[in-house]
């Protein structure tokens, strides 16, 4: 029989990376909260790690980028590991991509319940919770950004170390990656009991036996990172028996958060149901959010959704509502999806001239991906603008050209029903 401890999982912390995919320019509360954002989600780890009374706090690479490792950044991290000190929390850390050996600047000393693993060898260093061994923690470091061999073939397990933990930080399945690749069966040979890696920014349980866990990140720094972010509570049972629970760090959540504009005929009714929809999300997540205001549907407001200036007034009416809110959702985009109010597929039968136009959009459609992109530039060459200026559309390649022509089903659509109505009245 083992020792009964437990421990908190994360990795990726990068401390004091700015976040991505905002607009420039704009000023409010979210100006602050985001960038003290990765700072204030460690201190929520180091939190769950003192309230759940854990025995250690794993991190499992990138604390920092190298290129934004400030002195200040150093400073804020030492402070929760001193923190985490009072506590009697044991801390480990390897070094991943972001912050690899040779980008290391330890320049504020660590207490010495730190311990960071070698980039030269896999270490292994005892777990001692009250005078008794619980686990061996295996680990070793990047000593430079790209790491191409399979760090992984260099774990081995001995006997008689308790409980066995493993950390590395690795792109797992990505063979011919410059970040430690390596396999599934490379863990699992090792006869680890647990593997806890780092790179991957989004929380996965890979096994269970043994137990292959990426946590993602603590704190979401673009849209693509959307949805909770965090770290895993693990307690080890005596037997061994091991139980994860998720637990929430972000302090800025990025979230899509779409619309449907179908039932409004006016700007000013649709930002009174997203304001509605906005203040529903924060009760939700009780924290600042960083949302992509996605437009769906079809229905008259479809060419606002679809012009630039459309778009930049809903933008811009939307923050202004949220310049003094302490828990705010600012929108940093709006995504166009929406359709014109008229039925595409109901007009493609009608014998009239949108119906000529939707027929003859789809024959041309059904053209080969080539000659497709071929019979457009011959098309716009033609165009008298462009014979005025045939360096643009040198400048315009066969995706380009295959967008716009996609755009044009709804585009002409749109302008020959506009023609329809006005000839009606």
């Amino acid at each position: 029989m083992g020792k009964h401890f437990s421990f908190v999982h994360c990795a990726d912390l990068h401390l004091g990376e700015p976040f991505h995919g905002l607009r420039a320019g704009d000023k409010g509360p979210w100006t602050e909260a985001i960038g003290k954002a990765t700072f204030a989600a460690f201190e929520k780890v180091v939190d769950i790690a003192a309230d759940s009374h854990a025995d250690a706090i794993l991190i499992t690479g990138d604390v920092y980028n190298s290129d934004h490792h400030s002195l200040a950044a150093q400073m804020a991290f030492a402070r929760e590991l001193y923190r985490a000190a009072q506590h009697g929390i044991q801390v480990f850390i390897v070094h991943g991509n972001h912050d690899p050996d040779e980008a290391w600047r330890a320049d504020i000393p660590l207490p010495p319940s730190v311990h960071i693993f070698s980039s030269e060898k896999v270490e292994a260093v005892p777990l001692m919770v009250d005078g008794e061994l619980a686990a061996t923690i295996y680990g070793v470091s990047y000593g430079a950004r790209h790491v191409k061999d399979n760090l992984a073939k260099m774990f081995q397990r001995k006997e008689n170390d308790g409980f066995a933990i493993a950390m590395l930080h690795t792109d797992m399945g990505g063979e011919g990656s410059p970040y430690a690749p390596c396999s599934l069966d490379d863990l699992t040979e090792t006869k680890m009991d647990y593997w806890a890696l780092g790179h991957i920014h989004t929380r996965k349980i890979v096994s269970e036996s043994p137990h292959v866990v990426y946590p993602g990140n603590t704190q979401g720094l673009d849209l693509t990172e959307t949805g909770p972010r965090g770290c895993y509570l693990v307690d080890v049972g005596a037997y061994g028996t091991v139980t994860l629970k998720f637990m929430e760090t972000d302090a800025v959540r990025w979230l899509d958060m779409p619309v449907d504009i179908s039932a409004y005929s006016d700007q000013e009714a649709l930002l009174r149901e997203i304001m509605r929809q906005r203040a529903a999300l924060k009760e939700l997540t009780g924290r600042p959010n960083i949302a992509r205001l996605i437009l769906r549907g079809r229905g008259p407001l479809h060419r606002a959704a679809a012009s630039e200036s459309g778009r930049e007034f809903i933008l811009q009416a939307l923050n202004e509502k949220e310049q003094f809110r302490h828990i705010f959702t600012y929108f940093s985009r709006v995504e166009d999806e929406t359709k014109p109010a008229i039925d595409l597929a109901e007009r493609r039968q009608l014998p009239d001239v949108l119906g000529d136009y939707l027929r003859a959009y789809d024959e041309t459609a059904e053209l080969p991906k080539v000659k497709l992109a071929e019979a457009l530039r011959q098309i716009a060459e033609e165009q008298p603008e462009m014979k005025k200026m045939p360096a643009v559309l040198a400048l315009a390649d066969d995706e380009m050209l295959l967008r716009a022509f996609r755009k044009a089903e709804l585009m002409g659509a749109e302008l020959l029903a506009e023609e329809d109505a006005d000839e009606d009245h």
